[in-house]
């Protein structure tokens, strides 16, 4: 006999004021629920009730158990509230490690929809270049992580969405250079790159070297930890940078920036993503599917 189900018994004979109107509320008999009341007035050394021929009625003893039982019971409903609608997909926590294109520019708009339809739910967007966020998946941290270059290793890798990596520069410095710019040339230029863990520089590296470019070879001036620093250095022609179209939009509409056309070198690239099963709470598991939706 479990000491909350004594207690259950209490709340019912305090609320309902009589051991019949308990009995007749949990579906017992009145000589069970007398037994619990007895029980626990043994176990606790006081009276709790007051029985009289009208009823019944809490002694001092009993007032203080049950002001503490009912919060108690209250803590275990919401807790219960809570678990169902975590079990539903319906509220939870997810996180999510992303590197910093599809944090920045893809993520966002992405979790904001999904939010719209599970309000109840918290989302926690991590961002770091793709081999952080990879060791932070490794690590435990992450049940789901989002990279921009397909990971090696056992991971089983789901497409998502695809960019275009393209050469920026400001439009003083794009101006120097020929139409048709030659490998000696995009050597030959300062450039400001991200470092060398994230997954664009991978990209970008894998391209060149495909074209006989070595990538080794690149005059790389500054390096730079994400995007927004990239684009202000390119901008103040500290040099020209490999950047993702998407993340550049406004720069290039406004003329800001230019990109410098590399025919026949067009680098585009996919992103992936990698989870942890079991995807757990439910909401977890609902957001996996609504991403890999997306990427189809």
């Amino acid at each position: 006999m479990s000491h909350w189900q004594s207690l259950s018994v209490f709340l019912a004979v305090a609320e309902e004021g009589s051991f019949s109107g308990a009995a007749k509320k949990l579906n017992l008999t009145q000589p069970t629920v007398s037994f619990h009341i007895d029980n626990l007035e043994r176990r606790l050394g006081c009276p709790l009730v007051d029985r009289t021929t009208r009823g019944t009625s809490l002694t001092v003893y009993g007032e203080l158990l049950y002001a503490n039982t009912r919060k108690a019971d209250d803590m275990l409903r919401a807790a219960e509230s809570q678990l169902r609608a975590m079990i539903a997909g319906a509220a939870g926590r997810i996180t999510i490690g992303a590197s910093t294109i599809p944090a920045e520019y893809i993520l966002p708009a992405l979790a904001a929809s999904f939010l719209q339809s599970h309000p109840g739910v918290e989302v926690d967007l991590r961002t770091g270049d793709s081999q952080t966020m990879l060791e932070a998946f490794d690590g435990g941290d992450l049940p789901i992580a989002v990279v921009g270059a397909r990971p090696g290793g056992n991971y089983e890798a789901y497409p998502l969405w695809q960019d275009e990596l393209v050469l920026v520069a400001h439009p003083a410095l794009a101006a120097r250079l020929s139409p048709a710019p030659s490998a000696e040339e995009i050597l030959a230029l300062p450039l400001v790159a991200r470092g060398k863990t994230s997954g664009s520089m991978r990209a970008v590296n894998e391209a060149l070297a495909d074209h006989g470019i070595d990538p080794g070879r690149l005059r790389i001036a500054f390096r730079v930890g994400g995007n927004e620093a990239l684009k202000a250095a390119v901008v103040s022609r500290a040099g020209a940078g490999f950047i993702s179209r998407w993340a550049v939009k406004e720069e290039l509409a406004a003329g800001h920036l230019t990109v410098i056309d590399l025919p026949p070198l067009r680098i585009v690239r996919s992103f992936y993503a990698v989870s942890r099963p079991p995807l757990v709470p439910e909401c977890v598991r609902l957001f996996w599917e609504y991403l890999l939706a997306s990427g189809k």
